[in-house]
């Protein structure tokens, strides 16, 4: 109410009248007898100390200044509808803020499903899609909420829930292996530089301990850290490197130039899972890992499982 005495009410009940152009059909919409009708208008006109309404036979007119009142009125009626809608949504929010953090290779992937998830129970969100060796230390500080990470996790430490267990594969220029041929790892650990990810990443520990296996030494390398610059390096320079097979995703790779082949086996594989610290989010983490599994199971339907073979596929559990 405002400090003339003017509520939403009496603007409801002025609307109504305006709208029927009559007080009989205004008090049956709103459920009450046509003498509180008569009684609502009568007060806002004395409390507005204006004349609104022409009362003409059975017919209402309104005035100038009825006239202008009824535009005023439906935006205030419209503006707290709203805002009554948007109180009512805010009252359903579990949470004030989420931060998310998302290893670089699966980020353009999963941010969809992830706000999705997110967007109905939080007010806020954050998420960080990049590259980092801080995802234990940012969850215990709580800096993170939830990660979606390759890093390792004591389970009996954090609620852990898997997400994709994925085989590296080998990231090449066209050409490098022709058509047909099998891969020769030796040759091009001679010939080429290897670009490699860092050594603090899971994947660049996964490439060492492969290349340790089949006896191999590359006497050129190139570190990098970031999926889109190791893509623009292999093009760069002819190269080679080990990725995952979600760099296929990345906005940077150009199938025209570059390809995905399969490792020589003993494959090695890469777990990807959301963490959360236990007991604290309810369900969430859980229907997370689900929505993010499900968006996952279809990108590797349409656009891996064409180019390698079943079995070393990314496995999506359930």
């Amino acid at each position: 109410m405002t400090a003339s005495g003017l509520d939403s009410r009496l603007l409801e009940v002025f609307l109504a009248v305006a709208d029927a152009e009559s007080m009989t059909v205004a008090a049956r919409r709103l459920g009450i007898t046509q003498g509180a009708v008569s009684q609502q208008i009568s007060r806002l006109e004395a409390l507005l100390k204006l004349e609104l309404i022409a009362r003409e036979n059975r017919r209402l007119r309104l005035l100038p200044a009825g006239l202008n009142l009824r535009y005023h009125a439906r935006r205030v009626i419209e503006e707290l509808r709203d805002c009554e809608r948007a109180m009512r949504n805010f009252n359903r929010l579990r949470f004030h803020n989420l931060s998310i953090g998302i290893l670089d290779t699966l980020g353009r992937t999963l941010v969809g499903p992830v706000v999705e998830t997110l967007e109905p129970l939080a007010e806020q969100i954050q998420v960080n899609a990049s590259v980092t060796y801080r995802h234990r230390e940012d969850l215990l500080s709580g800096k993170l909420d939830l990660v979606i990470t390759a890093q390792n996790f004591d389970e009996d430490e954090f609620e852990v829930h898997s997400v994709v267990n994925e085989p590296l594969v080998l990231l090449v220029t066209k050409g490098t292996i022709p058509e047909g041929e099998n891969v020769d790892l030796e040759k091009l650990a001679s010939t080429l530089p290897l670009i490699r990810f860092a050594h603090q990443r899971k994947i660049g520990r996964l490439t060492d301990q492969y290349l340790d296996k089949h006896r191999l030494t590359c006497h050129r390398t190139i570190e990098i850290d970031q999926t889109t610059s190791v893509i623009d390096t292999v093009k760069g320079t002819g190269g080679w490197a080990i990725t995952s097979p979600f760099t296929l995703f990345d906005p940077n790779f150009d199938a025209i130039e570059i390809e995905l082949r399969p490792l020589p086996p003993p494959v090695p594989r890469r777990e990807i899972r959301l963490v959360a610290l236990p007991g604290k989010y309810g369900d969430l983490p859980m229907r997370l890992a689900f929505n993010c599994r499900h968006r996952l199971r279809r990108e590797v339907s349409l656009r891996l499982a064409p180019i390698f073979p079943a079995d070393i596929l990314p496995r999506i559990p359930d």
